[in-house]
């Protein structure tokens, strides 16, 4: 299963946009099997593809999270504060594990 955030915002804006891709068969099980499960939790490819604040700022980040299962691909496009709690945490884990492409 193959893992892209894009992550753009901030008085940057797009100048400071990083993406970090992870492949979860490249990470030690249990780190892949936490990502696996905040995944399922959030029942990501069920989500819609656009979660984002009516008025949004625009210094707000946005986030762009694409999942491949290899059956399925799906991309939503989010404010973090507007995402469900396991795709918050999810994307605090790959912000936090992950180095940008």
């Amino acid at each position: 299963m193959r893992l892209t955030l894009k992550c753009t915002g901030g008085f940057t804006g797009p100048a400071g946009a990083q993406t970090r891709t992870v492949d979860l068969a490249q990470l030690p099980p249990e780190q892949a099997g936490q990502l696996e499960q905040l995944l399922r939790t959030s029942d990501f490819f069920a989500l819609q593809p656009k979660l984002v604040k009516e008025a949004p700022k625009s210094w707000d980040f946005q986030y762009d999270l694409e999942v491949d299962d290899g059956q399925q691909t799906h991309c939503v496009h989010y404010h973090l504060d507007e995402a469900p709690p396991a795709l918050q945490q999810l994307t605090e884990k790959l912000n936090d594990e992950v180095a940008p492409d």
